[in-house]
């Protein structure tokens, strides 16, 4: 749509004013959400902001669940403007340092304003806000290096604007980034020795990488991967970004524990799926890591393990959870919780301290969760915690008559010394 002469209409000073200060930073944030129907996206938010080649305006559109985010070049700006107000109903927010202005369009044309102090005390900026300027990003995408990152990684385009399909992946690595940040293994002053089993693509192993440098924590990262074919183009991404000290291993997670001597400082494992995880989280117990961080991904196995002891009546948990276990949806999410119920208390009761933190948004991924584990002090505390999580993890597994890999996977480390020795599913029937 063209931009419209100005003709003395009460929105006029709001569109004035999105469009002369722009450049300078002097509005902060204006939403436009539109009428049911009358776009396709449900709600956009648009932004001023510094990127590499100067400044432009962020947009970010809501369609459901999907977030997709553009830029628009500062001279490109007025005319995108007119085209996003277009001529239905709309809502139009702009959030300035020292005010708020409020209009809405009604379905006959009608613009109602009205123009207020800010809801909360903002400051003026200095100058245009970086590109990432959101909570949680660990890695600023003005940053030279971290375009270049995102780019060789697929995530950005060539251009450096964040593609819209990657959108997702991008804000789990941010999001993992961030999660990591307070755990205490970068705080000794030394190179951080990091074991990413089951790397994929090593989205995450290179921004880890990355991040360790430019916080000056130098990271000694080895990728590992059983898919062979990944791991060459893998390694020749980390050469062309210059990280020498990333190396990525074709191998499957529990070969790579049988051989592994070097010393481990974090081992992480990113949507690993199914019992992989719990090689990743054995493998991190086996190699003595300080700490562990898991997003596990698909359950199936205690899954497959629960069907089979709901069929041959051999479930003791049915009678209490007969409610649940009517459904098979519900039946599955609960084997999901269990699951990963029991491998926070396996580390536990390994002698770690565990959270259970949501890892993204559930409307982002349904496999959210992250265990984040750090070992505990050696002592009497230590000893104490780790014998209430091993009642805790052989209650809840008798209770569903499983036996979970994670047992046979860290081999003479279970059950943990001085714990009694009956295996914690016996007779469990799904295996």
């Amino acid at each position: 749509m063209p931009q419209r002469p100005d003709t003395g209409d009460p929105i006029d000073p709001i569109l004035q004013y999105l469009k002369s200060e722009a450049e300078s930073g002097g509005w902060l944030r204006c939403s436009i959400t539109p009428a049911r129907g009358s776009a396709p996206w449900d709600r956009l938010v648009a932004h001023p902001v510094r990127l590499g080649r100067g400044p432009a305006i962020k947009l970010v559109t809501r369609s459901g669940k999907k977030e997709t985010t553009a830029t628009v070049a500062i001279e490109d700006w007025p005319d995108r403007l007119m085209q996003l107000i277009g001529t239905g109903a709309v809502n139009l927010n702009v959030i300035a340092p020292g005010f708020e202005w409020h209009a809405r369009r009604t379905r006959d044309g009608k613009w109602l304003l009205s123009k207020g102090r800010p809801s909360l005390e903002r400051e003026r900026p200095e100058e245009l806000a970086p590109h990432d300027r959101l909570r949680g990003r660990a890695l600023s995408e003005t940053n030279p290096q971290v375009q270049a990152l995102f780019i060789e990684t697929g995530l950005f385009g060539k251009s450096g604007v964040l593609l819209g399909d990657a959108a997702a992946k991008h804000r789990q690595v941010q999001h993992y980034l961030e999660l990591l940040r307070p755990m205490r293994v970068w705080q000794r002053g030394q190179a951080v020795r990091v074991v990413d089993a089951g790397c994929g693509k090593a989205y995450l192993s290179l921004a880890l990488y990355l991040w360790g440098e430019l916080r000056r924590t130098p990271i000694e990262l080895t990728g590992v991967e059983a898919n062979t074919e990944i791991v060459g183009p893998v390694e020749a991404s980390a050469r062309r970004l210059g990280y020498e000290r990333a190396t990525f291993r074709p191998q499957p997670i529990r070969e790579f524990t049988a051989e592994w001597r070097e010393p481990v400082d974090l081992l992480v494992s990113l949507h690993a799926c199914d019992i992989a995880t719990d090689e990743a989280l054995a493998a991190g117990v086996r190699l003595g890591a300080e700490a562990i961080v898991l997003v596990p991904c698909c359950h199936q196995e205690l899954a497959d393990q629960v069907e089979a002891n709901m069929k041959a009546g051999s479930l003791p948990a049915a009678e209490t959870w007969g409610a649940v276990l009517n459904s098979g949806l519900q039946r599955h999410r609960l084997a999901d919780i269990v699951t990963d119920s029991l491998r926070a208390a396996a580390l536990e009761a390994l002698g770690y301290s565990v959270d259970v933190v949501e890892f993204v948004s559930p409307e982002a991924t349904a496999r959210n969760l992250m265990l984040r584990a750090e070992r505990r002090a050696p002592g009497e505390a230590q000893a104490q915690a780790a014998a209430r999580a091993y009642e805790r993890y052989t209650a809840l597994a008798r209770a569903w008559a499983v036996r979970p890999a994670l047992e046979a996977l860290l081999g003479d480390l279970w059950p943990p010394r001085g714990q009694e020795a009956t295996p914690a599913g016996q007779g469990a029937t799904g295996r």
